[in-house]
């Protein structure tokens, strides 16, 4: 009997310890489902300034004028609004939203339908949607079949790609910077997401509404 009694202590023992073991292995699965996201250091700061040659015709792509448009206020119709016989100058703030991307990034690619739906549901707002290519080795005759058989309708920057990398962090990719009304990034997204196109939209909502 007392044989058959420390039997059954140990037997006991054995099975709450393996329990305790089971309930911390699936405590430590869980963890990264609840540890929150780490915090982008380029959230909340200043955007920096950016210019890069457009990939399609000519002229450069500004991100300090596409935030800041300078010129005069026009009423529902698109007529100029005057004041006692003068026009109404204004400061236009936009949202900007850089896509940075280069033509070896299989998800970026990816993600070209939604990103041409959304510059279109928001055209004629106050918000620009732009891609800011970071290829190293890619010439612009090359990009511009690339954006031709890809179907892009978002204008390209082709800025120095160093400085690009250096000033927005662009380590991996796909990477997204959403910046509001006020030059403040306000969103950073990095990698590829599955619900992208409904996030990338609240968070444009947020940075037209200042």
């Amino acid at each position: 009997m007392l044989f058959l009694e420390n039997m059954t202590r140990k037997n006991h023992f054995l099975f709450v310890n393996t329990s305790v073991v089971l309930v911390c292995f699936l405590f430590f699965l869980s963890m990264p489902l609840y540890a929150k996201e780490k915090p982008d250091p380029m959230k909340g700061k200043k955007a920096p300034g950016l210019t890069g040659k457009q990939a399609l015709g000519t002229g450069l792509l500004d991100l300090k004028k596409m935030m800041a448009e300078f010129g005069y206020k026009k009423d529902e119709n698109g007529k100029f609004v005057e004041v006692n016989h003068k026009f109404v100058f204004e400061v236009k703030k936009n949202a900007v939203v850089m896509n940075f991307f280069a033509t070896t990034c299989i998800p970026c690619i990816r993600e070209i339908p939604m990103y041409n739906r959304i510059a279109e549901q928001y055209k004629g707002k106050n918000v620009y949607f732009i891609y800011v290519n970071v290829d190293t080795e890619v010439s612009n005759a090359e990009m511009s079949r690339f954006i031709a058989r890809k179907q892009i309708k978002v204008p390209m920057m082709l800025p120095n790609q160093r400085d690009a990398i250096k000033k927005y962090q662009v380590y991996a990719l796909p990477r997204m910077i959403v910046v509001n009304t006020k030059g403040i990034i306000t969103q950073v997204i990095s990698g590829f997401h599955d619900d992208l196109e409904e996030k990338l939209t609240a968070y444009v909502d947020d940075a037209i509404k200042l």
